[in-house]
């Protein structure tokens, strides 16, 4: 028996549950009247405003118009996104989260998978707002200098490519081979002299071949593709589902010849997209808000003090202050008589420093270091540092996130691609908590219900942002008590069947729920994981019989930033698979009899639907 009213399709579980549902509110006729019906809308599921409501509540309902209100978008788990939250564009950059991604060139994990421009149309079509482009130096394919000369539109029958892209031969396996030995061996092995003697071979090695830079996950055996490739993908993808500025992350290894290539190709490529340039002496320009910068792509890049950029020799470079260059910005000049830190010479070149005008990159060491309140400054800590930095100096921490900009990113150790809790890192007021979306576990769902709707910036909540007028003292951090959440699972419907079972008697779900609700940003305390579970069913439209999942009397919780996992799991012998999941934000989290609906292990949509009444108490 299956029923369709222009929602989702309804098999004989969920019509039954349907059925039982309306016949406990309805009279002896089998129909609701008027008051009948108001009382459902209102009390129950607290659709005041419902259209249903409104047009029909007059005649009363019967079941026929009970099934189709229950199959439209009014009986939906997930509320809208607030207005407030997804349209306010009148905020810098630092005021917002932002849809982040990790190491964004891979389609699988961190060791052997291989590099592709697919990977970041994926992501861009997703509404992800920042991502990461490891670059080192050339040994793919000879291109010739760049110049004028290299857009000419006699190519190779069958390709967008110029003569001099696909003149020269690719390098062999075993030369590339050897250059990733020699580099790894540079690095470990090499005193300075040694370092900068082998340097300079690579660099003549360059300029020789001539090779364009390209993408790859370092000292590792993942693949690799051309760096001008995926700034062609980046450019034709970036845009087409949000016109909110993108934030380029680059990790640079390249000798100064080829990162003079990617400032060329960036510049050709990105064009229009690109921000005119800003002397990055002048500190005092302010940061724009989110509307100016639509359609825009910020450069974020290693910051090189002017200083620094001089065309001494290494010897010299190495004497150079840390804090010269930003002379003019109150508490960062050295004192009087205080000895000048020795510094590395820079590896990243004047003109591609430049580019990062906003989003200027800052090695982190301390919050007490003088880049900390340097302007349009961002630091990148791993979530290990997160959790040390915040424990020491939890305030100082939060505060800093309110005013300037920082970038999280997974341990070195998840070589699976697995993800950080990006909870607990907006709840520190990190802005960009970047993200592995190749691999869709509880962390890539909390940020798929974090930026649902929203085109990849969420404005942060009362208490998380500087005021715009530095003498407004701001609101207090929202902080509430979830006295009662309550979730009657009553049935789910078209669980996707592993491709390793024969049947669907084989399939014994059972369902997991976790309330993920980090601890007051300024405290240091850690919370307890809050999780409950049904028993096991079987099949796949399981019936679980109203079932109650309950938590009770949570403390200081911010609404916006707190997140309700649903995933069902096959109870098996060994390691219980993931068969579909959901996850909604706790202020978007509807109360009443309602659908959710219920992604694949990979994060596809599918036609599964989760039947659920959820009864929500906070003050």
């Amino acid at each position: 028996m299956t029923a369709d009213y222009g929602g989702p399709q309804f098999d004989a579980p969920i019509l039954a549950c349907l059925q039982t549902i309306f016949d406990r509110h309805a009279g002896p006729d089998r129909t609701w009247n008027k008051q009948q019906a108001e009382a459902f809308f209102h009390h129950i599921q607290g659709d005041n405003d419902s259209q249903q409501q409104q047009e029909e509540l007059d005649g009363g309902l019967d079941f026929d118009h009970f099934v189709r209100y229950m199959t439209s978008p009014a009986a939906e788990a997930l509320a809208p996104a607030p207005a407030a939250q997804t349209q306010d564009m009148s905020w810098p950059l630092n005021s917002y989260f932002v849809s982040s991604s990790h190491n964004t060139y891979l389609e699988g994990n961190q060791l052997t998978s291989d590099a592709s421009t697919e990977a970041y149309k994926k992501v861009l079509l997703r509404s992800c707002r920042c991502i990461e482009i490891d670059v080192w130096d050339g040994g793919e394919r000879y291109t010739g200098a760049l110049d004028e000369d290299d857009g000419v539109e006699a190519g190779v029958e069958g390709s967008e490519r110029s003569p001099k892209e696909v003149a020269g031969e690719k390098v062999g396996f075993r030369l590339r081979t050897m250059m990733k030995v020699s580099s790894w061996v540079t690095d470990k092995l090499l005193n300075e002299k040694g370092k900068r003697d082998m340097a300079e071979i690579q660099d003549n090695w360059s300029r020789m071949v001539g090779c364009e830079p390209r993408v790859l996950h370092g000292h590792t055996l993942t693949k690799e593709i051309s760096f001008r490739d995926v700034c062609k993908t980046v450019k034709e993808y970036a845009f087409q589902t949000s016109d909110l500025p993108v934030v380029v992350s680059l990790e640079v290894h390249c000798s100064p010849e080829q990162q003079e290539m990617m400032v060329a190709i960036m510049e050709e490529i990105w064009a229009e997209h690109l921000l005119p340039p800003v002397g990055l002496e002048d500190t005092e320009h302010i940061a724009p808000s989110l509307a100016e910068l639509r359609n825009k792509i910020l450069v974020k890049v290693k910051y090189v003090p002017p200083k620094q950029r001089c065309g001494g020799d290494a010897e010299d470079a190495a004497t150079t202050e840390d804090t010269e260059g930003l002379e003019g910005i109150e508490g960062l000049e050295p004192e009087d008589g205080a000895p000048a830190k020795q510094a590395k010479p820079p590896k990243i070149i004047e003109i591609l420093s430049k580019m990062g005008i906003f989003t200027r990159g800052v090695s982190f060491k301390a919050m007490e270091q003088a880049e900390a309140e340097m302007p349009h400054h961002i630091f990148s800590l791993s979530e290990g540092m997160v959790d040390n930095t915040h424990q020491q100096t939890a305030e100082k921490f939060f505060n800093h996130n309110k005013r300037f900009l920082m970038r999280s990113y997974p341990a070195g150790t998840r070589v699976d691609s697995s993800n950080l809790d990006p909870a607990g890192h907006w709840r520190k007021g990190i802005q960009f908590a970047a993200l592995n979306w190749q691999n869709w576990d509880k962390g890539m769902m909390m940020n798929d219900a974090m930026f649902d709707g929203s085109r990849g910036y969420v404005l942060k909540p009362d208490g998380y942002r500087e005021e715009k007028e530095a003498a407004t003292p701001g609101p207090a951090i929202s902080h509430r008590t979830l006295h009662r959440l309550a979730v009657h699972v009553l049935a789910v419907q078209h669980l996707p069947l592993p491709d390793d079972l024969r049947s669907s008697d084989e399939l014994h779900p059972y369902l997991v729920m976790d309330l993920s609700v980090e601890p007051h940003p300024l405290t240091t305390t850690k919370r307890e994981p809050c999780s409950v579970r049904t028993q096991v069913q079987q099949g796949v439209n399981p019936d679980f019989a109203q079932e109650v999942l309950t938590f009770h009397e949570i403390e200081g919780v911010t609404p916006e930033l707190s997140f309700v996992t649903f995933r069902v799991w096959n109870d098996q012998p060994g390691l219980d698979p993931v068969l579909a999941g959901a996850c909604l934000r706790l202020d978007r989290m509807k109360s009443g009899y309602r659908f959710i609906r219920l992604k694949n292990s990979q994060g596809m949509a599918t036609d599964s639907i989760l039947l659920v009444k959820i009864e929500k108490a906070m003050s």
